[in-house]
């Protein structure tokens, strides 16, 4: 592997004064950094899916992430329906949406720990067949013991879909593209918890409630079909590149195509620098406890409840949504699923700008560090700021998600007209989804060879706690009202955010100091 670099300026001549020898030594600290930074690495692709089948793959993990949010979120119009048909109270159906977000935050850590070593396909596959079976389930039980275990069989069968579709983007996207495609992929997942109740709300209104689930069932059958014969396999650890011939379960219809056209262009192959294929491996059962080794780094866990404990503040809106509105405002089922497009549409237009605004301040810090960026190549982010480049863009995102909340709560106290809380939903799909998909982001930067794994641990976090929210808000209004409720949720983001800034002054050096005990520990390894 040859590194070109460029030369770094000598002093002619011994400074005359402490003053001048100071100014110096951080000239030469400076040129280091910047000889350090322009360090480009001559060798193959990133990957070699060209731009057409990155947004073809893209698009596939973005729709197949919606299953999550529509399993936790289409029935919430029908929460008062099910609690008369099964006579239950809307307390006891809300501990479906706890165990249900309990269940997801447990699966995703054999499921997608999975995927890092067999493939992201058989991970999807075994996902959409899971999930499937869930839904078939849950439109058939007839009492309150089956709902829940079923719920949990729905939440196994669709957590890891989040996980896995975060894994494709870091299989294909360097980091100066990552941000992007990151928008891209997460954007079924932003607007599933708002265009969910929607479709559920209709549903339920016209067709009953069992509708919902049959109406789940179908998409996963469909989504089944589509990726057993289209969706191309990413993990690096299977095809490398994407120039590994892909055998087995992680072969499509699609990667087919693609092997014979890059056949038939063996001078393609070359430019694109086919990696040699691995020697097979052994199938490795996954590890759950990789997800929780995730925890016990320090810059990974402060950004681990950072994110979690900002989605909440989504999730526990969504679930008060039904209650709040149809005692403020009256509203049946059907209207009240229309009441969460507002928030589906702010979460749709963050997926599709801020991304690209995060891409853009990659490129401003790289040309202030003068770091080289070629098309196609991955970056060294060793002398990066990193941290920097994401969480900058996540600070205005996380000073709008927390007015929204405020705005929101207070609304709903003096029952202003639905405009009020309506705006206010926007800002929060804005701002919370801004923060969820830029600090995403930065996992997979700083955990890029186990996407998945560091994925897992976001849903394990973000869902246990999202869980303990759903189920405290209800009691939480009625305690002390809406506006006082949403209050505490916004002083507690409003204290966080001096977390952004933290991570950003010391993420580096915290990001360093664990690659030198990785490679010591190695070296440890390697001397016996």
């Amino acid at each position: 592997m040859e590194i070109s670099s460029l030369p770094v300026n000598q002093p002619e001549t011994l400074p005359s004064t402490a003053n001048e020898k100071a100014t110096q030594v951080v000239d030469l600290e400076r040129n280091e950094t910047r000889h350090s930074l322009r360090r480009e690495v001559s060798g193959p692709l990133y990957s070699i899916f060209g731009q057409g089948t990155k947004l073809w793959i893209v698009f596939l993990v973005s729709i197949s992430a919606l299953i999550s949010p529509f399993g936790a979120t289409t029935f919430f119009p029908a929460l008062n329906v099910l609690s008369e048909v099964l006579e239950i109270s809307p307390t006891m159906v809300n501990i479906a949406i706890t165990t249900y977000m309990i269940a997801q935050a447990i699966a995703p850590a054999v499921i997608a720990g999975m995927s890092d070593f067999s493939g992201r396909r058989l991970s999807f596959i075994l996902c959409f067949v899971i999930f499937i079976v869930g839904n078939i389930g849950l439109a058939l039980q007839t009492n309150y013991a089956a709902l829940l275990v079923l719920r949990m069989v729905q939440a196994t069968g669709c957590s890891a879909a989040i996980a896995l579709s975060v894994a494709v983007v870091a299989d294909i996207a360097t980091p100066a593209e990552r941000g992007k495609w990151m928008g891209y992929a997460t954007a079924g997942l932003l607007i599933g918890p708002a265009f969910g109740p929607t479709i559920g709300g209709v549903l339920a209104q016209f067709l009953g409630w069992r509708s919902i689930f049959w109406f789940l069932a179908i998409y996963g059958g469909v989504l089944l079909i589509i990726f057993a014969f289209f969706f191309p396999e990413t993990c690096r650890k299977v095809v490398g590149n994407g120039s590994i011939p892909a055998t087995g379960i992680n072969r499509s219809v699609l990667s087919y195509i693609q092997q014979r056209r890059l056949a038939s262009q063996s001078s393609h192959i070359d430019q694109a620098g086919a990696i040699t294929p691995p020697e097979k491996k052994k199938f490795v059962f996954p590890n759950p406890l990789r997800t929780l080794k995730i925890l016990g780094e320090k810059e990974s866990c402060i950004i681990l409840l950072y994110n979690g404990l900002f989605f909440t503040g989504m999730m526990t809106t969504t679930t008060a949504i039904p209650d709040l509105f149809a005692s403020a405002y009256s509203l049946d089922e059907l209207k009240v699923g229309l009441c969460y497009i507002a928030m589906g549409c702010g979460s749709l237009l963050s997926a599709l700008t801020m991304g690209h605004l995060v891409d853009w301040n990659f490129r401003r810090h790289a040309q202030r560090l003068g770091m080289a960026i070629t098309k196609g190549k991955t970056q060294d982010l060793r002398n990066f700021p990193i941290e920097k480049v994401r969480l900058q863009v996540v600070v205005p995102g996380h000073v709008i998600g927390t007015l929204g909340l405020l705005a929101f709560g207070w609304s709903i106290k003096f029952q202003t007209h639905i405009a009020g809380p309506e705006v206010a939903l926007f800002f929060i799909g804005f701002g919370v989804s801004t923060a969820f998909s830029l600090t995403n982001t930065l996992l997979i930067d700083l955990h890029r060879n186990k996407a998945a794994t560091a994925t897992s641990a976001v849903n394990f976090v973000r869902c246990l706690m999202s869980a303990g929210g759903s189920a405290a808000i209800i009691p939480m209004c009625n305690a002390m009202n809406p506006g006082w409720a949403f209050t505490v949720f916004a002083a507690v983001y409003a204290v966080l955010l001096a977390v952004v800034f933290f991570i950003m002054k010391k993420g580096m050096g915290w990001r360093k100091q664990q690659e030198e005990k990785r490679v010591e520990k190695d070296g440890r390894v390697g001397g016996r």
